[in-house]
């Protein structure tokens, strides 16, 4: 099998189990009391999870089967491909990094320092290079998200410093 038609059937193997995730998701949140938008309940989050999942899983789906890549002659990447590929895992083992600092931050730091450090550093890493415009999206990010989660659902989530400064 080339290395184009490998990388196109593991695309769509990965957009098929995302999929297939999705609608597991949005099945078992389903039956969970959902509420209204005002007053949501438990069910409300993952509903909207399992809806943006699939929604995504289908958009890669369409996208992995519609893009023709150019057919490669030779068993293995060509060797723009290979370094790309490389990179795309860096990348990938660097989120799940700073996933894991951010799982650890979280309580100390607090939700509204530590999502502004981590979303700042996935922007970063996955290649938006200056430093204004990364900072302004991550701020509104972190607000949107604080307001989302802490206002409006009011999940109990760890305020750290940013607590012990409120107080």
């Amino acid at each position: 099998m080339r290395w184009g038609a490998r990388v196109r059937a593991a695309e769509i193997g990965f957009a098929g189990f995302v999929l297939l995730a999705g609608i597991v998701y949005e099945a078992m949140a389903w039956w969970m009391p959902r509420g209204h938008v005002h007053y949501p309940g438990p069910g409300f989050f993952p509903l909207v999870v399992g809806a943006f999942l699939i929604l995504a899983s289908v958009g890669c789906l369409i996208q992995a089967l519609l893009i023709r890549r150019p057919a490669s002659a030779s068993k293995s990447p060509a060797p723009a491909e290979a370094p790309a590929a490389n990179r795309l895992v860096h990348r990938t083992a660097l989120l799940l990094g700073f996933l894991t600092v951010y799982a650890f931050a979280l309580k100390p730091l607090g939700f509204p320092i530590a999502i502004f450090l981590f979303v700042l550093a996935a922007i970063r890493v996955f290649g938006f290079r200056r430093w204004l415009p990364a900072i302004g999206i991550t701020l509104a990010l972190a607000i949107l998200s604080y307001f989302g989660f802490v206002v409006w659902l009011a999940v109990p989530l760890p305020m750290g410093i940013v607590g012990e400064l409120l107080d």
